[in-house]
């Protein structure tokens, strides 16, 4: 299983004047995430000649109060743990926190967003709204599960970064932006053609680093509408699915074989024999070596 571990640069790749506690990287496809530390009243983060990119802030942390200046105007709130920010592309509001805080991070490219909304059906590019000091619960769950991949022992699951990836992405164009997407869904899943050929596809490269993308591809549609479409037709999540396959797989080579342990967790594709014991002992309740003495 290709390794999906990045080494952590000490200064964020988002704002640069942060400093970086852990993070995507330059690994996810149109986005970074991180998890950073702001000063108090710390230069002003200008973006110079990087591309424009929508910014997405979650406070996560000790409580302080933000200043920043939007339409001419300043403004003051005081931010706990979960309260949000969307500052889209090309916005600058010239932000100072009052004290030291922690902050989870997310950077996305507006080609990448302005991709999935064609996907999904929209007609236009996507126009964010900025939110300033508000909650969402959703959206706060899914940057926390976000970060938290890259936060892992072992590397990232791919398909479960770019699951959570698209359905944020999702998320902030339905509820954060002008842009209306035309509703394609099947009520009744993947047709079953199509299913027959993502489960071939997925039995046939479990050890394989398989992204989201690759996988929609076999059922020819995009990820977004693939991840809706392939729970209907399972009842699992794609990245749910494929562990499943990959302890199932694990099982039958512990009872059926004498390969180590270590081995086992390769060709089922997991990182090392410490995350096919962990994923096991949670989706089971059984560690490998019991597993195999039964």
């Amino acid at each position: 299983m290709r390794s999906l571990r990045s080494t952590q640069p000490t200064s964020s790749l988002i704002k640069p004047h942060l400093k970086n506690i852990s993070g995507s990287g330059t690994l996810l496809d149109g986005i970074v995430v991180e998890r950073d530390i702001e000063q108090p009243n710390s230069g002003i983060y200008r973006p110079g000649n990087q591309v424009p990119r929508h910014i997405v802030v979650l406070h996560s942390g000790i409580p302080a109060t933000l200043r920043w200046r939007f339409n001419g105007r300043s403004h003051q709130a005081f931010f706990s743990g979960g309260e949000a920010i969307i500052n889209p592309a090309g916005l600058f509001v010239t932000p100072r926190w009052s004290g030291t805080v922690e902050l989870l991070l997310m950077a996305i490219q507006p080609r990448f967003m302005n991709r999935i909304a064609r996907e999904m059906g929209a007609s236009r590019p996507v126009e964010l709204i900025p939110r300033f000091h508000f909650r969402d619960a959703l959206l706060e769950q899914l940057v926390r599960g976000l970060v938290m991949e890259f936060e892992q022992p072992e590397s990232p699951d791919r398909v479960y970064a770019d699951s959570l990836v698209h359905t944020l992405i999702v998320h902030l164009i339905k509820k954060y932006s002008k842009t209306r997407m035309r509703p394609q869904l099947s009520r009744h899943g993947l047709p079953h053609k199509s299913l027959a050929r993502v489960v071939e596809f997925i039995d046939a490269h479990l050890n394989d680093d398989l992204s989201l993308r690759e996988i929609a591809d076999v059922a020819g549609m995009s990820p977004s509408y693939f991840l809706t479409m392939f729970k209907r037709s399972v009842g699992l999540a794609p990245h749910q699915y494929l562990i499943s396959k990959r302890i199932e797989q694990a099982k039958a080579l512990l009872t059926e074989t004498r390969l180590p342990i270590a081995e086992i967790a390769t060709q089922a594709g997991f990182a090392d024999q410490s995350h096919l014991t962990r994923m096991m002992r949670r989706y089971t309740g059984l560690t490998p070596r019991r597993i195999r003495s039964m």
